[in-house]
């Protein structure tokens, strides 16, 4: 930033804001307007606030690109998502999932399962879109045939997707947060450990009385053995279908990247769809790019199965450019960061630090179409906080792996609402009461802040060793600067 910029005041930050949020609430309620069209739109309207602080177009745009750029990464990931579901349903992998569901699953115990299954399969993926497009399409097909609450089916798969997604070590959420507040990744994940055990027993138990309130339903076992002859007649159902799914598990516990690991799951499915359940190889491909198509009489079924292909996350691509961009412009021009400055001169406690951090995360989450903006934002200006206050830094993780997340979910125009929305075929605000692990989570970390509960903090030796380090910084910059003022 040059001389000619001005600094953002806090009262035109949060003017900007507000005004950013009632146009997005507006074009969303009223407008019914596509959220891509939203987001683009909303760059147009931050031109006037960041010219005003004396930047010119150029500046603005290259501000907006300067996001998106570290999203590059995702964008190829969700477009090879796209292909690996189109060709997971012409295999036959979700197909036998589904097939096995109706077999095993009753009303009673569904919700509790599917939970679990979700759960078991994003710990060594790492993924919560992995898993909610791959094991959570298929739960979603078995509680539908079980004429279970779509939302509430929606809702348990979320949660155990999220649960790995924020808790394994594979997954790119702790990391990041490990990394940005400078904590070894093991350290940062058994932090998180005694939060995200309560928050997972709850909510299996959640899930289980849930259960129990719709065991007198009575299944309606025509539709669900009409499921099971439409997916016979026209899947070969058995165990190799599952081979794609297994690949890519294995890649991902062998530490390859999710992107090759999804080709490589692409690939085998391809060969499934081939010589298995014979599809010409020309179909498939057209398949990978448009998603899988085929005929069916059952409405559930057809609802389940055509779905996918590289087409279907265009608009979501579009949709992080459009918010990511967003983000960019409002953190270039340093409007974000002397909101979240000003609310922390007076944050000396615990208590005040873990509200001020959940705070900034949730708005940051909210205002970004990722969470790794809000990862970054917040815990670059957190940890020091929490660190002047003797709190070691993983606390600051912690909150941001939990909040920014598992809270994605809960802001309709965020890409992980809109994923879940777009995977599930379920609208987000029908799914967002019932995702316990998330609600349970923030619950328990607020109470833990709030009543000093597996809070971390520095010895007195710890802390005797950090001011030293930190002097001898000082006095190193000053004999620097020293020369040069010279």
């Amino acid at each position: 930033m040059d001389n000619a910029k001005k600094t953002p005041t806090l009262a035109f930050s949060i003017t900007t804001l507000v005004t950013l949020i009632l146009f997005i609430a507006a074009m969303l309620s009223l407008a019914n307007a596509p959220i891509v069209v939203v987001m683009l739109f909303a760059w147009l309207l931050l031109i006037p606030f960041a010219r005003y602080l004396g930047y010119t177009n150029d500046e603005i745009e290259n501000s907006a690109y300067d996001l998106i750029k570290i999203a590059v990464g995702l964008l190829a990931l969700m477009i090879a998502i796209g292909a690996m579901i189109s060709i997971w349903l012409c295999a036959g992998t979700v197909p036998t999932l589904i097939y096995w569901g109706l077999q095993m699953i009753t009303p009673k115990v569904f919700l509790l399962v599917a939970f679990i299954i979700c759960s078991l399969v994003s710990v060594p993926t790492g993924t919560s879109w992995g898993t909610i497009s791959t094991a959570g399409v298929a739960m979603m097909g078995v509680g539908l045939g079980l004429g279970l609450p779509p939302g509430m089916i929606a809702g348990a798969i979320v949660s155990g997707a999220y649960f790995g997604d924020k808790f394994s070590p594979l997954s790119d959420g702790p990391i990041l947060a490990a990394t940005v507040c400078e904590v070894p990744l093991m350290e940062h994940i058994k932090h998180m450990g005694t939060t995200t055990a309560i928050a997972w027993g709850l909510s299996a138990v959640a899930y289980l009385i849930l259960g129990f309130k719709f065991a007198g339903t009575t299944l309606d076992v025509s539709t669900i053995e009409g499921i099971k002859m439409a997916l016979d007649s026209i899947f070969n159902i058995g165990w190799i279908t599952i081979v794609p799914m297994a690949v890519v598990i294995i890649m991902l516990i062998l530490q390859y990247s999710a992107l090759w690991a999804i080709m490589v799951g692409c690939v085998v499915g391809t060969l499934l769809s081939v010589f298995y359940q014979g599809y010409a190889l020309t179909e498939v491909i057209k398949f990978m790019a448009s998603g899988f198509s085929v005929q069916t009489d059952n409405a559930i079924l057809a609802s389940l199965l055509n779905r996918g292909g590289m087409a279907s996350m265009y608009e979501l691509v579009a949709v992080i450019v459009g918010s990511l961009g967003m983000g960019g412009i409002l953190k270039g021009t340093g409007m974000l960061d002397v909101i979240v400055t000003s609310m922390s001169k007076s944050l000396r406690s615990v208590r005040s630090l873990t509200l001020a951090t959940t705070i900034a995360a949730a708005i940051a989450t909210a205002m970004v179409g990722t969470y790794y903006f809000s990862m970054v934002f917040v815990g670059t200006l957190m940890t020091p906080l929490f660190k002047k206050a003797r709190l070691k830094p993983e606390n600051t993780s912690r909150i941001i792996n939990d909040i920014s997340n598992c809270g994605v979910a809960f802001v309709p125009w965020n890409i992980g609402a809109i994923f879940i929305a777009t995977n599930l075929g379920v609208p987000i605000v029908s799914v967002m009461p019932w995702i316990f692990f998330s609600l349970f989570l923030f619950a328990t970390d607020i109470i833990f802040g709030l009543f000093d509960i597996n809070i971390t903090r520095y010895n007195d030796e710890e802390w005797a060793k950090i001011q030293e380090e930190e002097a001898a910084s000082a006095l190193a910059a000053a004999a620097e600067a020293e020369p040069a003022a010279s």
